[in-house]
């Protein structure tokens, strides 16, 4: 259990699986643009399906970076919160790189997988820490 002390940058740090779940959103939009386009017929509902497709492309990418960069942030700063406290003192630089490569994940989907398992880490060693 957090203390009533604990570093309110921690929220932003929960929000980590967020920005690549925009970017899957954002994928899916793709694909459903790219199918409705591609097909031989295009009547008005597939004009607005392709509409509505892009608009979900747009939308998702834009926060993944949103999102992204609050995580990246809320991750450094957490960080140096918790070692300002003397709670725990993680490496500034390993997180720092963690946080721009959850970042870069958010358009580059396959490294994702890389930083997904290292924040799901941090959260679990600062819950051990704290």
């Amino acid at each position: 259990m957090p203390s009533s002390s604990d570093t309110d940058w921690r929220y932003g740090v929960y929000l980590f699986p967020l920005p690549l779940l925009l970017s899957v959103t954002a994928a899916g939009g793709m694909w459903a643009f790219v199918s409705l386009t591609s097909s031989g017929s295009f009547s008005d509902a597939d004009a607005l399906a392709g509409i509505a497709a892009f608009l979900l492309i747009v939308a998702g990418s834009w926060l993944s970076i949103l999102f992204g960069a609050l995580v990246a942030v809320a991750v450094v700063m957490d960080a140096r919160a918790l070692a300002d406290r003397g709670w725990w003192s993680p490496n500034r630089y390993a997180v720092g790189v963690l946080g721009l490569l959850h970042l870069v994940a958010t358009q580059f989907l396959p490294l994702g997988l890389l930083s997904t398992p290292l924040f799901v880490a941090y959260c679990y060693r600062r819950r051990e820490r704290v």
